[in-house]
């Protein structure tokens, strides 16, 4: 009298597609291919420790260093006990396409850092392809921070003015705002993508360091660079200082500040706490 809920070619399609959906998975699984194994696998590549060096008193090219922001002021609190330092960050959309090593679609970011890791450490490079490793670098003069991986391709930072249309020239997931208007982001430039004929000018890669104090600045132009002391670090072609936000970006890594091609001043023309970073070994 009572009739089956549902026929029996529809059991049997439902049971075949879920038999073939756990196989599916059980390959893809082995090959290493689920999104948690590839997120685990990204995760201890950019985590993988790094040997900075060789350490000296002064800056130098060629040298493996971390870039540290001196304090962070979050609500009106400083925070300064969980070794921050500027990091490379992977997107969902890098994740996504099978990415497992620092790419252009990579953010940048203030992260905690409890050792020198390879999305936490930078090569400093001359600003062109010259070999200048092991001579010191001073106030004014140009340089570029490159990446560790990957080791066929360089990339570098940059940023660069907006475009005629407004537009900036970093796509970016996360953007800040000074009096309402977004400031400059933060990128990577591969080697091959910048250049005179290229997408991103060799220019945009370039940065300098300034003495903390304005008044110092003329007088101290030229001279090395102490290792482990504030000071301003400029890009070279909008004259906009490198700046740690003190506005949170919840990455894949979890939560971390965000930065920026931003100048901050105080009433007294002195650049704030945001400008302020150090180079450490």
């Amino acid at each position: 009298m009572y009739g089956p809920g549902v026929r029996v070619g529809n059991w049997l399609e439902t049971a075949l597609s879920e038999e073939m959906r756990v196989s599916e998975m059980k390959k893809r699984r082995e090959s290493g291919n689920l999104l948690l194994d590839r997120t685990r696998a990204v995760y201890d590549r950019f985590y993988q420790e790094t040997v900075l060096g060789p350490p000296q008193d002064v800056l130098a090219f060629g040298a493996l260093v971390q870039l540290r922001p001196v304090k962070i002021n979050v609500c009106r609190q400083q925070d300064i006990d969980q070794n921050l330092v500027l990091s490379v960050v992977i997107t969902q959309e890098g994740l996504h396409r099978n990415c497992n090593t620092i790419n252009e679609m990579c953010d940048l970011s203030v992260a905690p850092a409890p050792h020198p890791s390879l999305r936490s450490s930078f090569r400093i490079v001359s600003p062109n392809d010259d070999d200048r490793s092991g001579q010191y670098l001073a106030y004014g003069e140009k340089f570029r921070l490159q990446t560790l991986e990957p080791a066929d391709e360089p990339m570098y930072l940059f940023s660069g003015p907006k475009r005629l249309n407004l537009s900036l020239p970093v796509e970016k997931a996360f953007y800040t705002t000074k009096h309402g208007e977004v400031t400059l982001p933060l990128g990577l430039v591969s080697h091959k993508n910048c250049g005179p004929s290229a997408r991103v000018p060799s220019s945009h890669t370039h940065f300098f360091c300034a003495h903390k104090d304005p008044d110092l600045r003329f007088e101290s132009e030229g001279k090395t660079i102490p290792v482990n002391y504030p000071l301003i670090i400029v890009h070279a072609v909008t004259n906009r200082n490198l700046a740690v936000e003190n506005v949170v970006a919840n990455t894949l890594f979890g939560p971390e500040f965000q930065v920026s091609v931003q100048t901050y001043k105080n009433v007294y023309k002195q650049e704030t706490w945001k400008n302020q970073w150090k180079f450490t070994y």
